[in-house]
């Protein structure tokens, strides 16, 4: 089987980690496999590392290099995989999927805004979509895709095999200026609009002066941006400037998880939350936002807390509740990583993305292996 992978993201988030995971797992079961991915982009950098064969584009999409480099590549392979609405635009400009003999296409979406009444065109041509969550597929099902068009396949994570030691936690939260007495709610976001974070640090005034909230930036960054100076500026004027911080967080973050006692994750909207998937994994309750998928993953009062749009008003009440009751955070952060040990690891993201895989070609009458 040969799959030729499209991703034009240019930052390190959780679609281009989950495409990551895919490369390194379907090359594991001998899959041959291109990506095309912006040049000097995070995803193309990471893969080139793990010795994944890359293919640079332009960042514009449609660029018309990138047309041609479509238009010249295709036919030397089985199917070729979108990942992002942006890389299946590109995609349906460059190949004739109204042939017959066209390639097939798979699109993944893992977005849980609704698809504009503008934008339905091009989801007339994929053979099939994985969507990351059942919302993402209503999603799909509302925007008028054929129900059979449309699998859910969750992200999966990297689940440790041992949580770490408590000498990783004692180190993480000493380099970070926090103590054993101190509460850490923590979050691991790009720092994007729709994640709420300054309403995350305004929390902060609602809550005593032994709670303390990190950021943790994926990509290991260390440079704060604009809108990173803006949050610390937010924590400044509400008196709460030594107790946020802002931290890089590098490939591993077992060192900045192990350091938190919640993990905190409030949304406008989600397709899923990998980012959650994340912390189950390494043991830690959850307090995230009721929207999108994330019910389907965090279920309220057994793996985490789930908490109205509106949380303002609630949500300091949850939360030092939470901080009361040690035992209870114990059980769910237990039940949490079970839960992503049994239906979401990378393992099984990658096995349930290649049957799919194979039931395309073998339906489009492809080669199937």
């Amino acid at each position: 089987m040969r799959v030729l992978h499209v991703d034009t993201g240019t930052a390190w988030r959780g679609g281009q980690q989950q495409v990551l995971s895919l490369l390194d797992g379907s090359r594991d079961l001998g899959i041959v496999q291109v990506l095309l991915a912006p040049r000097g982009s995070p995803l193309a950098s990471r893969a080139r590392q793990a010795a994944i064969e890359v293919i640079d584009i332009s960042p514009q999409a449609l660029a018309l290099d990138n047309l041609q480099t479509l238009r010249r590549l295709a036919h030397q392979f089985d199917l070729v995989h979108a990942h992002d609405s942006h890389a299946h635009t590109l995609v349906c400009t460059a190949l004739p999927f109204a042939s017959r003999s066209s390639l097939p296409l798979v699109v993944s979406r893992r977005v849980g805004f609704p698809i504009s009444s503008l934008g339905r065109a091009k989801y007339r041509f994929p053979a099939m979509f994985i969507a990351i969550s059942e919302f993402v597929r209503w999603r799909l099902l509302e925007a008028g895709v054929p129900a059979e068009k449309i699998h859910v396949v969750y992200d999966g994570v990297h689940a440790p095999a041992i949580i770490p030691r408590p000498s990783v936690r004692a180190e993480s939260r000493r380099r970070h200026g926090a103590d054993e007495k101190t509460f850490v709610l923590g979050t691991l976001s790009a720092i994007a609009p729709g994640k709420l974070l300054e309403k995350q640090v305004r929390l902060l005034a609602n809550l005593p002066p032994s709670v303390h909230y990190w950021l943790g930036v994926p990509g290991g960054e260390s440079n704060v941006d604009d809108a990173g100076a803006a949050l610390l500026e937010v924590a400044r004027r509400i008196g709460a400037e030594k107790r946020f911080q802002i931290v890089p967080v590098a490939q591993d973050p077992s060192a900045f998880l192990a350091g938190l006692d919640i993990f905190l994750y409030l949304s406008r909207m989600e397709g899923l939350g990998s980012a959650i998937l994340l912390a189950m994994a390494y043991q830690l309750p959850v307090v995230a936002s009721e929207v999108g998928g994330i019910p389907e993953i965090v279920f309220h009062c057994r793996t985490g807390v789930l908490v109205r749009k509106s949380f303002e008003n609630e949500l300091p009440g949850a939360i030092q509740f939470l901080i009361g009751a040690p035992h209870l955070r114990r059980e769910m952060a237990r039940a949490a990583r079970l839960w992503v040990r049994a239906h979401a690891t990378s393992d099984k993201m990658v096995a349930q993305t290649v049957v799919l895989y194979q039931k395309l070609l073998q339906e489009s009458g492809g080669p199937g292996e």
